[in-house]
């Protein structure tokens, strides 16, 4: 399978919102001992219908040839989630944006590693071109960060100080809610 980690899977559907020319990001995971749910939802003005009927069809991509040759992401995280009976879903409005949601049971046997999700909101944050929400919640224990939090405190993430102390607090913050 391409894509090891579930972690992978989100920055995967997160940077399509990116090349889709999101403005707005929202990511939400919802985690339980059993369950793995996350969502994504952009304002990139969502997905037209001869390419979202056809959307886990692999090799399908609506980037250039020249950029990107293959559309194997989608295809496969719902391999992976429905691997686990879980599933994905996409909901999406030409004109407004779109979501899509991927549910894992974590229990089963063949459900991938959860992965670094830190590093993958790390990596996700350093793009200051879009503003993000990160919801984050694991039982009843949640944090939230966002672009505008991160802009108030550490302003431009112009130096690799500020890139670790962003690392730092997101490491404290999943440490946080995991124990």
């Amino acid at each position: 399978m391409g894509l090891i980690t579930i972690s992978d899977h989100i920055h995967d559907i997160a940077e399509n919102s990116i090349n889709a020319g999101a403005k707005n990001v929202i990511l939400e995971i919802k985690e339980t001992d059993d369950k793995f749910f996350f969502s994504v939802e952009d304002d990139a003005g969502g997905i037209r219908p001869h390419i979202l009927e056809r959307i886990f069809d692999p090799f399908v991509t609506t980037r250039k040839k020249e950029i990107r040759k293959v559309g194997l992401g989608l295809p496969f995280l719902k391999q992976a989630a429905e691997a686990t009976g879980g599933y994905v879903k996409i909901d999406s409005e030409l004109g407004k944006g779109t979501r899509t949601e991927a549910l894992f049971y974590k229990t089963h046997i063949d459900c991938q590693p959860i992965g670094k999700l830190a590093d993958t909101f790390l990596v996700l944050l350093l793009n200051q071109s879009i503003s993000w929400e990160i919801h984050r919640c694991y039982n009843d224990n949640c944090y939230q960060i966002t672009s505008e939090t991160i802009d108030r405190y550490l302003g431009k993430l112009d130096t690799p100080e500020k890139i670790e102390m962003l690392s730092q607090f997101l490491m404290e913050l999943e440490n946080d809610i995991l124990n």
